[in-house]
C-alpha cells in the first residue's frame, strides 16, 4: 500500500463525512481547581469530560478551558496526584459556557488519573485490569526533567541504558528491541543497534507516560515482547497559551576540574483554540559538549556532544457533534559528535565520529462517537527517519567509515469500542502497515548496499467482561500475516478481582512476538577490513515470548498505595549471530543471523506510594530479578539482580524539593565464555545515584528552578555510569499563569 493511496483513502473519507453530517454548535466549560483544605489553586491537574477525548490540563494558577463540549448529559472528572478524584455530572447546550470550579480533598495517589494504553480504552487507572505504571505531568515537572529519558530513569523494572545508541530502555531484563515505544499511539521507528534513543523525545506538550509490562502484542503487534511505553501529548483546549522554558547549565565533575562540557536546553510552545479549531505548537532545543569523565585517553569516555532541535505541530477540527479530525506532524534534527582511538598499542589514531538523524512524522486520525459505537478512530501515520554515522581521521579529516539508512513506516488503522449492555465493553480493529528500507556503508575500501520492502496486515479484538461487582475478565486475540514469516497469533487473558474497595488482584498471561528487521533477514554487513563478514538470513522466525504475571495492590485510608507484583517471560527463538565457518578473507569468523537463543526472566517488583506528612510526599520501590540463557546456563549480561528506586518531594508554599535516587546492585558484564583468555567472570560494582531539584513559583505565571543530577558524580569509565555531576537553572513562564 503505497502513501498516496493511504492519503487519498482519509481524504475520501473525510469528504463522506462532511457530506453526511450536520454542524452543530458546541459548548464550553471553565473554571478554577483548588486544594480544599488551604485553597492553593492545583497546577497541571488532569481534567476530563468522561466518553469523549475532551482533556487539558490546568495552568500554573489551576485554571482549565475546555471547548468543543457536545450538547448532552456528560461528567467532569477532575484527578490529581496525591488527591481524591472528583466527578461532576453536568448538562450542555449548544452555545453554553458552563463555570464548574471544584475542590480536591488530599487523598488518593495515582488511582484517579485517566489512562488509554493498557485496553485502548480510556478509563480510571484503579479501574483497568492490567496493571499500569503512570508517569504524570507534575511528576516530570518536579524533577525537571526535559526528555522521556529523564522522565522513566526513577521508575522501578525499567532501567535507562546509555550508549552511543542513546538512551534505550530495558524492561524486567528484556532488551530494548523488544520494547515497543509509541507516541499517541503511533510506532517510532529509527532504532540504532535496536534501540530508540529516549533523549530523542521532547517532553514538550506531553501530558502523561504509561508505561505497561509484559507481552502486549495482542494490541500493539511487533516489538511489544517486553511491553509498551505510551507517550501521550496534550489537546488545544484553551483560548490562548504560551510557555517558556529557559535553561542552562554544565557537566561539574569532582576532580577539580571545573566547570566543563556547557548545556543549553531552551523550549517554546504556544497554543490557540477558538470554536472549532484548536492549534498547538512547540519547539526544544539542545545544545550539549562531550562529556569525557576520563580526558586522559584519547577515546570519548561519556556522553557525546549533541545539538537537536524538536518541533511539533498539531491541530484539532471538530467536524461535527460527533467527530473530530486531528493533524499532527513532527521533526527531529539531531547531530552527535564524539572522539574515537585506534585502540591499538603500537600507534594510537584518533577519529572524530560523526550521527545525523532527521525524522519526520505525520499523522491524520478522524475519531468519532456514532451511535453504533462507543467510539470509533480511523488514522493514517507516516513516518521517515534518515540516519548516517560517519568516522574521520582526525589529522587529515579522511573518511574511513561511514553507514547511512533510510527507514519509512506507513500505516493505516481502524479501531472501535462498542458497550453490549452492562457487562461487556468490546475493543475490536485492525492495521496495514509497510516497512521500507535502504542502507548504505563503507567499511574501509568494502561497500555494501541493500533495500528491502516489507508489508503485513493484522486484525485484533478483545472483550472486558464484567462478572458481577468484583470480578472483570479481559481476554484478548491478535492475527497477523506477515510477507515474510506467515502468519502469528498472540492471544492475552487478563483477570482483575477485587475482594474488597481497598484490595485489587490482576494477573495476566499473554503472547508476545517481535517480527525479524529487514537488516535481520536480507542485510549483508561485509567487514572484511576487520577479518569477519554477517549474512542475513530470509528464513529467520519471530522471536516470541510467553509473559506471565500477577500483582496484588493495596490502597490505604486514600492517602497510601502499596504494590507487588510477580513476573515470569519466557523468551524463545531469540534472534543471535551464528558461526558458520572461517576462509582466508574472513578469519575472524563468516556468521548468519539465525534463531538460536532460549532464555527466561523472572522477579518480584514491590513499590509504595505515601503521604508522610501534609505536602510530603514518598515513593519507594525495590525490584528483584533473575535471568537464565537456556543455552549457556548462565545470566544473561548487564542486568542487576538488585535495583531500588525513592522519590521525596516536599511543597511548602512557593517551594517544591524533590530528591530521587537509585541502587543498581552487582550486575554480570562479561561472562567466561565471551573469550577464551578470560579465567572469570567479569562483574560490575553496586552503585548509587543522588539527584536534587528545587523550584519556586513567581507569580505572574513565572518560576524559577535549579536541578543537580548525580550529585556525587558517580562513574566508571567502563560499566558505566556515564553521565557525570550535571548542574542545570531554569526559568519558566507560562500563560495564562
Amino acid at each position: 500500500m503505497s502513501q498516496r493511496v493511504i492519503s487519498h483513502g482519509f481524504f475520501v473519507l473525510v469528504s463522506l463525512l462532511l457530506a453526511t453530517v450536520s454542524p452543530s454548535r458546541a459548548a464550553t466549560l471553565r473554571g478554577t481547581i483548588t486544594d480544599r483544605d488551604s485553597g492553593r489553586p492545583l497546577a497541571f491537574a488532569n481534567v476530563q469530560v468522561m466518553g469523549t477525548q475532551l482533556g487539558v490540563s490546568t495552568d500554573s494558577s489551576g485554571r482549565y478551558h475546555l471547548a468543543g463540549v457536545p450538547s448532552g448529559r456528560w461528567t467532569l472528572s477532575v484527578s490529581y496526584l496525591g488527591y481524591s478524584s472528583r466527578s461532576v455530572p453536568f448538562r450542555a447546550a449548544p452555545g453554553d459556557t458552563l463555570d464548574l470550579s471544584l475542590a480536591l480533598i488530599p487523598g488518593t495517589l495515582k488511582a484517579d488519573e485517566v489512562v488509554y494504553t493498557a485496553t485502548r480504552t480510556r478509563q480510571l487507572l484503579k479501574d483497568v485490569p492490567v496493571a499500569t505504571e503512570l508517569v504524570t505531568l507534575r511528576e516530570m515537572r518536579d524533577r525537571a526533567a526535559t526528555t522521556v529519558a529523564e522522565a522513566l530513569e526513577n521508575e522501578i523494572g525499567l532501567d535507562v541504558r546509555e550508549d552511543f545508541s542513546g538512551s534505550g530502555i530495558m524492561m524486567q531484563g528484556i532488551d530494548p528491541d523488544k520494547v515497543l515505544i509509541l507516541v499517541d499511539g503511533s510506532r517510532v521507528i529509527g532504532r540504532v543497534n535496536g534501540s530508540i534513543d529516549l533523549d530523542q523525545l521532547a517532553l514538550n506538550g506531553v501530558r502523561q507516560i504509561e508505561v505497561v509490562k509484559g507481552a502486549v502484542s495482542t494490541l500493539y503487534g511487533s516489538e511489544a515482547i517486553g511491553g509498551v511505553i505510551n507517550i501521550i501529548t496534550e489537546q488545544p483546549r484553551l483560548p490562548w497559551t504560551f510557555n517558556v522554558d529557559l535553561s542552562g547549565g554544565s557537566y561539574y565533575p569532582s576532580d577539580g576540574r571545573g566547570l566543563k562540557s556547557r548545556l543549553l536546553a531552551p523550549a517554546l510552545s504556544a497554543g490557540w483554540h477558538r470554536g472549532r479549531a484548536g492549534v498547538r505548537a512547540s519547539l526544544r532545543y539542545r545544545d550539549s559538549g562531550i562529556m569525557d569523565i576520563e580526558p586522559a585517553t584519547a577515546h570519548t569516555e561519556g556522553r557525546e556532544a549533541v545539538n537537536r532541535l524538536n518541533g511539533e505541530l498539531r491541530l484539532d477540527y471538530t467536524l461535527a457533534r460527533t467527530a473530530t479530525l486531528s493533524l499532527t506532524g513532527r521533526r527531529l534534527d539531531e547531530e552527535k559528535n564524539w572522539v574515537e582511538d585506534s585502540g591499538l598499542v603500537s600507534v594510537q589514531v584518533a577519529y572524530n565520529d560523526r550521527e545525523t538523524n532527521r525524522r519526520n512524522d505525520l499523522s491524520a486520525a478522524l475519531t468519532c462517537t456514532p451511535g453504533w459505537a462507543d467510539r470509533y478512530e480511523v488514522k493514517l501515520y507516516h513516518s521517515n527517519n534518515d540516519h548516517r554515522w560517519e568516522k574521520l581521521t582526525q589529522s587529515s579529516g579522511r573518511l574511513i567509515d561511514f553507514s547511512a539508512g533510510e527507514e519509512t513506516y506507513d500505516e493505516a488503522s481502524l479501531q472501535a469500542t462498542r458497550t453490549f449492555g452492562l457487562r461487556h465493553r468490546v475493543t475490536f480493529g485492525g492495521d496495514l502497515y509497510r516497512w521500507e528500507i535502504n542502507t548504505d556503508s563503507q567499511l574501509g575500501v568494502v561497500e555494501s548496499h541493500y533495500a528491502a520492502d516489507l508489508t503485513a496486515s493484522a486484525a485484533y479484538a478483545q472483550d472486558e467482561w464484567t462478572l458481577g461487582e468484583r470480578w472483570t475478565l479481559l481476554p484478548g486475540l491478535r492475527f497477523e500475516r506477515h510477507e515474510v514469516y506467515g502468519e502469528n497469533w498472540s492471544p492475552r487473558l487478563s483477570l482483575m478481582w477485587r475482594p474488597a474497595e481497598s484490595l485489587k488482584l490482576r494477573a495476566s498471561a499473554g503472547r508476545g512476538y517481535r517480527a525479524p528487521s529487514s537488516k535481520e533477514l536480507y542485510f549483508v554487513f561485509n567487514h572484511a577490513a576487520a577479518g569477519y563478514i554477517v549474512f542475513g538470513n530470509p528464513d529467520l522466525r519471530p522471536e516470541t515470548s510467553r509473559n506471565l504475571s500477577l500483582s496484588l495492590e493495596h490502597t490505604y485510608k486514600n492517602a497510601a498505595v502499596a504494590r507487588v507484583t510477580f513476573y515470569y517471560n519466557d523468551l524463545e527463538d531469540l534472534i543471535d549471530f551464528d558461526s558458520t565457518g572461517v576462509s582466508d578473507e574472513y578469519y575472524l569468523g563468516i556468521y548468519q543471523y539465525a534463531n538460536i537463543t532460549s532464555a527466561w526472566t523472572r522477579g518480584v517488583e514491590v513499590e509504595r506510594e505515601f503521604r508522610l506528612l501534609p505536602g510530603l510526599e514518598a515513593k519507594l520501590a525495590y525490584a528483584f530479578l533473575e535471568t537464565r540463557n537456556r543455552e549457556t546456563g548462565d545470566g544473561l549480561l548487564r542486568r542487576p539482580k538488585h535495583s531500588a528506586r525513592w522519590t521525596l518531594s516536599w511543597r511548602r508554599g512557593p517551594w517544591t524539593t524533590t530528591l530521587w535516587g537509585s541502587y543498581t546492585g552487582r550486575t554480570l558484564y562479561q561472562g567466561r565464555e565471551t573469550t577464551a583468555d578470560q579465567e572469570s567472570d567479569e562483574w560490575t560494582n553496586p552503585y548509587t545515584l543522588w539527584n536534587l531539584s528545587l523550584s519556586r513559583r513567581l507569580g505572574a505565571g513565572m518560576s524559577w528552578y535549579c536541578k543537580a543530577e548525580n550529585l556525587l558524580d558517580t562513574t566508571h569509565w567502563r560499566y558505566g555510569p556515564w553521565t557525570g555531576r550535571v548542574v542545570t537553572v531554569g526559568w519558566r513562564w507560562n500563560y495564562p499563569g
